[in-house]
């Protein structure tokens, strides 16, 4: 009982600076940038998934598609945490800015009035990107007692670099040094809440994870436990150091690929 108040309060800790953030951003980019543009903006706001919404007026609409990029150019570069949508009535934009080069540029348009979608927006899996990791872990105590693991995770992140949720499984082998150890395998879920810190290439994170363990007579186990790690972004993923905090401390490192869709690719 114990551990799941302890998982829960990570999470509300973290959706707590989540939330923190997000409005502290959201009111200086109002202070900072908003008033350039306000011939052709005239609000700017959070969406559900965390993305900066911008309401245009008709000067924007007058503009060419150059101008446009050139505004969102300086817009995406000054809101680098997510993806900027421009709504002008029933029609709407969607820009994006490539982390790894800072190019900008039009991910899609489509028209809420539309009689039916010709196709699905181009971003579709960017919006919710997926990621798979696979790494292991090492823990022990004062009474020679070791437990060893390659982990894996399968998942996508429900905001944008900020909230992830994946499938994770386990295998591998516990028990004191001095006899023959026993091998195991788990599976569970893992959601974790990050913090990017974009300027030097880094995001901390911290979260909550359930397991099952199995046992060979059809039984099986479930525990919980708190995570907390830092993730360092190396090219197309990120090399990622972490603690897993249960009925026992283990320390967990390994790498995640993020690859992306073939063709969608920012440029």
């Amino acid at each position: 009982m114990k551990q799941s108040l302890a998982i829960l309060l990570a999470f509300l800790i973290g959706a707590q600076l989540l939330n923190a953030q997000g409005s502290k951003e959201l009111d200086s980019f109002k202070e900072k940038v908003m008033p350039k543009y306000s011939k052709y903006f005239n609000q700017a706001s959070l969406t559900e998934s965390g993305q900066l919404g911008l309401s245009a007026l008709d000067q924007y609409k007058m503009l060419s598609p150059d101008a446009r990029k050139a505004i969102m150019v300086v817009i995406c570069t000054e809101w680098p945490e997510s993806y900027v949508i421009v709504s002008s009535g029933s029609k709407k934009e969607l820009w994006g800015r490539n982390t790894g080069n800072g190019t900008v540029r039009l991910m899609d348009t489509w028209d809420l009035n539309a009689s039916q979608l010709t196709k699905m927006p181009e971003t579709s899996s960017t919006l919710h990107p997926w990621f798979f990791y696979i790494g292991g872990q090492i823990g022990g105590d004062t009474q020679k007692n070791v437990n060893m693991s390659v982990n894996t995770r399968l998942g996508f992140f429900l905001l944008l670099n900020r909230w992830d949720m994946a499938a994770t499984l386990s295998t591998g082998l516990s028990g004191n040094i001095e006899s023959e150890p026993s091998y195991w395998s788990n599976i569970g879920l893992m959601s974790r809440v990050h913090f990017p810190i974009r300027k030097i290439g880094i995001s901390p994170n911290i979260g909550g994870e359930m397991t099952y363990t199995p046992f060979g007579n059809g039984a099986g186990t479930i525990s919980g436990a708190a995570v907390a790690g830092i993730s360092w972004y190396i090219g197309s993923g990120s090399l990622d150091l972490g603690v897993s905090v249960g009925k026992q401390i283990t320390a967990m490192g390994g790498f995640t690929f993020a690859p992306r869709p073939k063709g969608k690719k920012l440029e």
